[in-house]
């Protein structure tokens, strides 16, 4: 049951909170791969208006691709940053507007999108997200192993999956469960397609008998919870004003009839826990595994985890003022 609400002021200054024992850095060539990603998107005419086009530029998809890639070749820089871009684009077309409360168009949706991309369905070329996400999953096909398409794909479909949920929910006016949440969250914010793309900084991707590991796949689930749960951080004053239930600190507070302020600390204690079994599993996975590729799998997952809150300190699609002023009643 929904507790009393109170505004709530995420400044940026209290992100030092969120400590890592390890640090961020950043490709050297995100502006390259920025300038090739919009004409990508023009091309390909996936912004139909200025507007459109405005947003995007917001979300700063190229300067995330390089926060969270900082040691990839150009190829697949170029790769995460178009593939950001369009799901940006995606998201929003799934978060806002009646799309967001209609399950039953989002399930439409998603057997489209599904259909095409797995290739069960002949593609609808006319619409402009189908050409860009063909696109990207063509130039997965042709420089890496089938398998890890696959693997790619199966987790996108978790995507798709987790906003009809969402949909769901909005249309019900209901807010998830706490441990509902954390298990769907993992889905919604397409993480593990990126915990996917970090395998391409390897000589080869992780064999299956390795990535599926219990320990590869808590790194993967440590990471993608620390993401997030940051990102629900950040986004707390954009989903709060536009009435978004899916965010941790909301859920936090309305299942557990606690302030908003509350809610902050114990998704911070929820974080720097799992920081701490991040590094418990390193060691794990360490005594197990000596080779090189394991070793520089587990810093790139690092280098994304300490990225994915630079990024986020900075990109205008969370924070246009100097602090977040959620309104929450």
């Amino acid at each position: 049951m929904p507790s009393e609400r109170n505004s709530v002021v995420v400044s940026k200054s209290e992100v030092e909170t969120f400590d890592y024992p390890f640090s961020a850095s950043h490709h050297a060539k995100v502006d390259v791969a920025e300038q090739r990603t919009l004409q990508w998107v023009r091309r390909l005419q996936l912004a139909p208006d200025g507007r459109t086009l405005s947003r995007l530029k917001a979300t700063s998809f190229a300067q995330l691709a390089g926060w969270l890639l900082p040691s990839a070749d150009m190829q697949t820089l170029q790769l995460a940053s178009d593939f950001t871009a369009a799901l940006f684009l995606l998201d929003d077309a799934y978060d806002e507007g009646q799309l967001s409360t209609d399950p039953e168009a989002v399930e439409r949706l998603n057997e489209k999108y599904l259909g095409e991309l797995f290739g069960y369905v002949e593609a609808d070329m006319s619409d402009p997200l189908t050409r860009g996400l063909l696109d990207v999953r063509e130039r997965i096909r042709s420089s890496h192993p089938h398998f890890f398409l696959n693997r790619w794909l199966s987790h996108f479909q978790y995507y798709y999956e987790a906003n009809l949920w969402e949909a769901n929910n909005r249309k019900q006016m209901r807010t998830p469960y706490v441990d509902e949440y954390l298990m769907m969250r993992r889905y919604s914010g397409a993480v593990y397609t990126y915990c996917d793309l970090l395998e391409l900084l390897l000589e080869r991707p992780l064999p299956l008998e390795v990535v599926q590991h219990p320990l590869i796949q808590s790194v993967r689930d440590i990471c993608n919870d620390i993401l997030c749960w940051t990102n629900d951080y950040f986004s707390l004053g954009k989903e709060l004003r536009s009435g978004e239930v899916h965010n941790l600190i909301v859920v936090l507070r309305d299942n557990q009839a606690i302030t908003a302020e509350e809610a902050v600390a114990q998704l911070k204690r929820m974080h720097d826990d799992r920081v701490a079994e991040y590094q418990d599993v390193k060691e794990k996975v360490l005594a197990l595994w000596a080779d090189d590729a394991i070793r520089l799998y587990l810093d790139a997952a690092e280098a994304m985890i300490a990225g994915n809150q630079r990024w986020a300190l900075a990109a205008r699609r969370y924070s246009g003022l100097e602090s977040l002023v959620a309104y929450a009643g």
